[in-house]
């Protein structure tokens, strides 16, 4: 794209295309690299071919490196378990995998066994086909076992952890006063109402506890005032309170996230993928950053914006619960309402039919308990009903909240 100037055709729409590589390059060389929690994370589910090469770029740029004291808290609480779902999820993939073989394998043979080839030849084909599906089935497994990580090892020896000490060490944000942090989470509700990035969509999904990602940013803005220096944000984010999308391609940091940093601390700001970061920053450092490094980089995000959209499917779902919870709560007030009311009609009638009242015919008193007597059936059946569903809702809801707290650990 052509230079920019006062009064040009492009002038002002920058947020319509992507940054060319020559921007990123000049952020990677100058600004100061923010990481966030995910970036860091990503070292955990790395192989260690790739978890070098990835530390190597880190080892460039160490002396511009900043980590957001919010990141570095949820880093801590999230590093084992990041272990242990990356390891069960390859774990149960391998398996469907195999899974999969397997059913290929055993459907051909029943194909051969119904269509058996009158020259004899089944084995001609089956056997190059079942030797090419071990060989892939073996391809994974050594995948598998290449992964070196386990959350039990990592509690009393974790290099990696050893390695981030030393290039972190100085680099990361003082914790806010609790005060100041109690300010921040005002106003990340406040403009989580008004969808001012960032952070407005973890708000929505989590309400007050949500305002984690507008801490971070705070803290990034807080850092670039006092350094002076542009921000290169390195995140797995994607979600739309970050990133500018259009017709499905992601294009950028939101316009707004651009002029808010410029107008506060008077820097850029840009934002990229880790898989940007890292061939970039090959480049620049002409280091070695293989192509499968850079895969490994890009595996996470996919994995957890499913997770986060998940997860906002379910909280619709809790909140639809919820509705239907108390609709029901009502009904069953209702219904014992309807009860107390019947007894008490039923017990009216028959101390009537007891008194010498010439008015009342025995007959009609007889008519009235009968009739109460089913209301009162018919009610209670009811009722049973109304409490077993409101049971299965609340177990249903319980489900789900324990459901949505387990993948919050996840996607970060």
């Amino acid at each position: 794209m052509s230079e920019y100037h006062d009064g040009s055709f492009t002038s002002g729409y920058e947020e319509f295309w992507r940054k060319s590589s020559n921007f990123t390059d000049e952020a990677i060389k100058s600004s100061s690299v923010v990481l966030d929690t995910n970036a860091v994370l990503n070292l955990y589910r790395m192989k260690p071919s790739a978890r070098n090469e990835y530390l190597r770029v880190l080892e460039k740029v160490s002396e511009r490196i900043w980590i957001p004291r919010q990141v570095a808290d949820e880093f801590h609480r999230n590093r084992l378990s990041s272990v242990a779902k990356y390891q069960n999820s390859l774990t149960e993939k391998y398996e469907a995998i195999l899974e999969a073989a397997e059913a290929l394998k055993s459907t051909l043979r029943d194909f051969y066994r119904l269509h058996s080839l009158a020259d004899g030849r089944s084995n001609d084909y089956l056997t190059p086909l079942n030797e090419l599906i071990s060989g892939v089935s073996d391809s994974i497994a050594e995948e598998v076992a290449e992964y070196d990580l386990n959350p039990g090892s990592l509690l009393s020896d974790d290099p990696i952890l050893a390695k981030l000490a030393v290039l972190f060490d100085g680099k990361v944000g003082d914790r806010l006063p609790e005060e100041e942090e109690a300010k921040v989470r005002t106003e990340a509700i406040r403009r989580g109402k008004e969808k001012v990035p960032p952070g407005y969509i973890d708000i929505k999904d989590k309400g007050e506890a949500g305002y984690g990602d507008f801490l971070i940013w705070t803290e990034m803005m807080e850092n670039a005032k006092r350094t002076k220096k542009g921000v290169l944000f390195i995140s797995t984010d994607t979600k739309e309170d970050w990133i500018r999308s259009q017709c499905g391609m992601q294009i950028g940091p939101r316009p707004e996230l651009v002029k808010e940093m410029h107008e506060t601390a008077g820097v850029s700001y840009h934002q990229v993928p880790l898989s940007i970061f890292l061939t970039r920053a090959a480049e620049v450092f002409d280091v070695e950053v293989s192509q499968g490094t850079i895969d490994q980089a890009k595996v996470s995000a996919p994995e957890a914006d499913k997770v986060r959209r998940h997860i906002r499917e379910r909280r619709g779902q809790l909140a639809d619960l919820d509705d239907r919870i108390v609709e029901v709560q009502k009904m069953q007030d209702a219904a014992e309402s309807d009860r107390r009311a019947t007894i008490e009609k039923k017990e009216a009638a028959l101390r009537d039919r007891n008194t010498d009242n010439g008015h009342l015919f025995k007959e009609a008193m007889d008519r009235e308990i009968d009739e109460a007597d089913a209301r009162l059936a018919q009610i209670k059946d009811q009722l049973s009903g109304i409490r077993n569903g409101l049971g299965s809702l609340r177990a249903q809801r319980a489900s789900f909240a324990n459901e949505i707290q387990v993948l919050e650990q996840w996607a970060i």
